[in-house]
């Protein structure tokens, strides 16, 4: 499923079995329901109905909701190449007035709002406007709507209540950016016509691959001591740039914390940064090469993507002229190598990851793995990789903005 090809010049810094001891620690807490997500059959089953009921009802569905609540479904939909989707996420209103705008049939459209704790601002917002506009045009707007949330008595489940509409739950014990194996993930899986089953058994090999996993918490915590600022994800996929946008908020916010549980200064981590293929080639690169070496790159490569029914027989250019018999999968497998071997020339810590396709179950497995990764790094570095403080002070303060900008009536 994943193979990891380990830098053979750099220095592991800490004992296997203390990682292990720390995984295993991770695996037995109560209270991290991520963890039985790809067991849970009744969500399964669930998710995939409602998945299935938008789809055969629906032409084109708006998912409204913000961070963890949009970037795994997101990362779905861009891996499938879907033009059925559209996402509202970032209360941008340009972007909210074009996709409403070209909404063909809104009767024909579905609306799922996802918020966690039912209140998120941003979502609430964008649902107001659209009832509005639904308004206008003389068409009713519930109807159309479906919801995932906390199952507590929060503004969206007790509006979907309301309206008696299809509503799933997103467990209290799952935190938002680890809830891509829930209703969140799996519904738009099913709607997209992916198998949610095959992602939840993706995501079950993931909790089984102790080595690998064992493997990559030392690689990361290594690179934490040699004071590597930047984790850069580097994916030869332009499908993966969403899969990288998640897996930047799963990083930054799970390891981004000034303090340890025991209230004692945190360790060094790094920031996450996402990089797609042969295109960053051209862009990023240079500063990575000749820049400070307090990076850690990882490339990951993709044996469907190395693969091309595309062949150039015969060439016109001079320039290339050496591709003559090969297919564009062997050119895009030659520039992840040939980077990974110049960044190894300058002394610059890296690591590959080989991965088969980008299926279902590839996909499972990735998301659980670095679910896992990044707990595991936490429970090993004792801090609390499930909460955001920093985040709730911004919320606080844009309310405070907010109610200065409101004009008096």
């Amino acid at each position: 499923m994943l193979k990891i090809t380990t830098n053979p010049n750099l220095k592991m810094h800490f004992r296997d079995e203390d990682v292990a001891a720390s995984f295993a620690k991770l695996l037995a807490r109560k209270d991290l329901g991520f963890l039985n997500l790809p067991n849970d059959q009744e969500s399964l089953a669930k998710s995939s109905a409602l998945g299935s009921q938008i789809s055969a009802n629906y032409e084109h569905l708006v998912l409204v909701g913000i961070g963890g609540s949009s970037m795994g479904p997101r990362a779905l939909a861009e891996i499938s190449g879907s033009t059925k989707i559209s996402f509202l996420d970032n209360v941008d209103s340009m972007e909210t007035e074009a996709v409403i705008a070209n909404l063909k049939n809104l009767s024909k459209t579905a609306w799922l709002f996802i918020s966690k704790s039912g209140t998120t601002i941003e979502v609430l917002w964008t649902l107001e406007l659209a009832e509005q506009i639904y308004r206008q045009h003389n068409t009713e707007f519930f109807p159309h709507t479906f919801y995932i949330t906390e199952d507590t008595d929060n503004t969206l489940n007790n509006l979907a209540k309301k309206h008696q509409r299809p509503r799933l739950a997103i467990p209290l014990d799952v935190g938002g950016r680890f809830s891509v194996l829930s209703p969140v993930g799996l519904v738009i899986a099913q709607y997209l016509d992916r198998s949610p089953k095959l992602l939840l058994e993706g995501a079950r090999e993931a909790l089984q691959a102790r080595e690998l996993l064992i493997t990559s918490v030392n690689q990361y915590l290594s690179s934490f001591e040699r004071n590597e600022v930047i984790t850069l994800f580097w994916f030869y996929s332009s499908r993966m740039r969403w899969f990288g946008c998640w897996l930047q908020q799963l990083w930054a916010e799970s390891l981004g914390k000034k303090e340890t549980i025991d209230g004692k200064t945190a360790p060094h981590f790094s920031s996450p940064m996402i990089s797609i293929g042969t295109c960053d080639q051209h862009s990023i690169l240079q500063q990575i090469m000749e820049g400070p070496k307090n990076k850690f790159v990882n490339i990951f490569r993709f044996l469907d993507v190395e693969k091309s029914k595309h062949k150039i027989k015969t060439t016109q250019f001079a320039e290339t002229k050496l591709l003559e018999n090969l297919n564009f999968g062997e050119l895009i497998k030659a520039e992840a190598v040939a980077t990974e071997m110049a960044l190894q020339s300058t002394a610059l810590s890296t690591t590959s990851f080989e991965l088969i396709d980008h299926g279902d179950k590839s996909l499972g497995f990735l998301f659980m793995f670095y679910q896992l990764l990044v707990a595991t790094i936490g429970e090993h570095t004792r801090i609390n990789a499930f909460n955001q403080p920093s985040v709730a002070l911004s919320k606080k303060l844009t309310l405070e903005l907010l109610k200065k900008l409101k004009p008096k009536l």
